[in-house]
C-alpha cells in the first residue's frame, strides 16, 4: 500500500520498525499486520467521503499510531500510542491538530462511542474483521495472545461464548461498512451459535464417556489391566536381562576355550625340558577349561528356547493358559480363535488365564536365573582355581 503524503509515508516507516524492535513476540494478532489492515481499510472506508486532505491525513496519522502503545504495555495502550504519536509529530504539527489525533486514537477504546464521521470510519476500520470470512481464524489469535500475556485461558466454549457476545456487541457505524461487511457479520453470528451448539453436544458427550469410566466396575477394570500390563513388561525386561547375561557368558567362556585349545594343540607348555616342568602349567588350564565348559553348558541351557509345553495342551484345562504360545501352538486355528472369543466374553476366566500365563513365565524365569547363577558361580571359581594354581606353581618352582 503507497503512501503518497510525504508525513505518513514517514509514519508507516517508523511504526513499521518500531514494531520490529519493540513489540513482544507474544503479540500475533495486535502487530504491525493488524495496523496495516486497519490504515488499509480506512483508506476504502474514507474514498466514500469527501474527506478534506487535512482530515484524510490526520485519519491516516491516528490509524497508523493507534496501537503502538502496545510495545509499552497492553492495557491502556492508547494512551501510551498517544505518547509515541506525539514525540514522533511534536515538530510537524500544531497542538490543535496533535490533538484531534489524540482524540481519533482514544476513541478506539473498547466501549466508546464514535463521534463524528473520522472516529466512526477508524472504528469500523479497526473491527473489519467481524465482518469478514476469516473472523473465527483471527480471533484465535487474540486468544493465543491472550493466554500468552494476560494469562487468560478459556476453553473452547467460553471462547466461543466471548467471540459470540463481542459479534453481537460490536456494530459497524459507517453506510459503507454496513453495506460491505455487515451481511458477513451475521453470517459470522449465525455460525458462532452453530459452533457453540456443537461444542456443547461434544461436552455432553464426553461427560457421558467420563461417567461410565469413572463407574467403579470400569476402575477396577482399568486398574487390573494396570496391573498385569506391568506384570507383562516386567516379565519380559527379566528375560531380556538373562538372555543377555547368558549370550556374555557363552561369548567369554567360548573364547576362552578357542584359546585353551590353541594352546595345548600347538605344544605351548610354559616350561623347560623336564618332565614335570613340562606339565606344571597343565592342571591350571585344564581347569580353567573346564569350568569354562560347564559355564558354557549352563549358560546355553538358560538361552535355549523352549518353543512347546510339556503336557498336550486341552481347552478344558482350568491350570494351563491358551495365552502361552506353547499351548495354543498345538491347537487348530479354529479352535484358538473360538477359545480367545470365549476369554473375551468372560472376563474373570480372561484375568486367569492371564495369571496362569504369568506363572508359568515367572517359572522359566526362575529356572533361567538359577542356570545362570550356575554358570557365573562355575565360571568364578574356575577363574579363582587357575589364578591360585598359577601363583602356587611361581611360588614353589622359583
Amino acid at each position: 500500500m503507497k503512501n503518497s503524503n510525504p508525513v505518513v509515508k514517514g509514519a508507516s516507516e517508523y511504526v513499521f520498525n518500531l514494531f520490529k524492535e519493540k513489540l513482544p513476540a507474544n503479540y500475533v494478532y495486535h502487530n504491525y499486520k493488524h495496523t496495516y489492515e486497519t490504515v488499509k481499510a480506512c483508506k476504502e472506508l474514507a474514498a466514500e467521503y469527501n474527506l478534506t486532505s487535512r482530515d484524510m491525513e490526520i485519519l491516516m496519522l491516528a490509524a497508523w499510531f493507534h496501537d503502538t502503545g502496545y510495545v509499552e504495555a497492553y492495557d491502556g495502550h492508547e494512551e501510551h500510542s498517544v505518547v509515541i504519536m506525539k514525540n514522533y509529530l511534536s515538530g510537524e504539527y500544531r497542538m490543535e491538530a496533535l490533538e484531534e489525533i489524540e482524540a481519533l486514537i482514544l476513541s478506539t477504546k473498547w466501549g466508546h462511542t464514535p463521534d463524528g464521521t473520522l472516529q466512526e470510519i477508524l472504528h469500523d476500520a479497526d473491527y473489519i474483521n467481524i465482518g469478514k470470512k476469516k473472523f473465527v481464524e483471527r480471533a484465535e489469535l487474540i486468544r493465543i495472545e491472550w493466554e500468552r500475556s494476560l494469562n487468560k485461558v478459556y476453553t473452547n466454549e467460553e471462547w466461543a461464548e466471548e467471540q459470540l457476545n463481542f459479534l453481537l456487541n460490536t456494530s459497524f457505524k459507517t453506510e459503507e461498512a454496513l453495506a460491505k461487511y455487515d451481511d458477513q457479520r451475521e453470517i459470522n453470528i449465525r455460525l458462532q451459535r452453530e459452533r457453540i451448539e456443537e461444542l456443547k453436544n461434544e461436552q455432553l458427550k464426553l461427560d457421558a464417556k467420563l461417567n461410565k469410566k469413572n463407574d467403579p466396575k470400569q476402575k477396577i477394570g482399568r486398574g487390573v489391566e494396570t496391573l498385569y500390563r506391568s506384570v507383562y513388561s516386567y516379565h519380559i525386561n527379566l528375560t531380556s536381562i538373562a538372555d543377555n547375561k547368558a549370550h556374555i557368558m557363552i561369548n567369554i567362556n567360548t573364547i576362552i576355550i578357542s584359546i585353551v585349545i590353541t594352546l595345548f594343540g600347538s605344544g605351548y607348555t610354559f616350561s623347560g625340558n623336564d618332565g614335570f616342568g613340562h606339565i606344571r602349567f597343565v592342571f591350571p588350564m585344564a581347569v580353567l577349561l573346564l569350568s569354562s565348559l560347564l559355564a558354557v553348558v549352563f549358560a546355553v541351557l538358560s538361552a535355549r528356547p523352549s518353543v512347546t509345553s510339556k503336557h498336550k495342551y486341552e481347552l478344558t484345562n482350568k491350570t494351563s493358559s491358551v495365552l502361552f504360545f506353547g499351548n495354543f501352538a498345538q491347537l487348530q486355528l479354529n479352535d484358538f480363535i473360538n477359545r480367545i472369543k470365549d476369554l473375551k466374553e468372560d472376563n474373570e476366566e480372561l484375568y486367569d488365564s492371564m495369571s496362569i500365563d504369568l506363572y508359568h513365565l515367572g517359572s522359566v524365569l526362575v529356572k533361567k536365573y538359577q542356570l545362570i547363577r550356575w554358570s557365573y558361580n562355575i565360571f568364578m571359581s574356575g577363574l579363582v582355581l587357575c589364578a591360585l594354581g598359577f601363583i602356587g606353581i611361581v611360588i614353589f618352582s622359583y
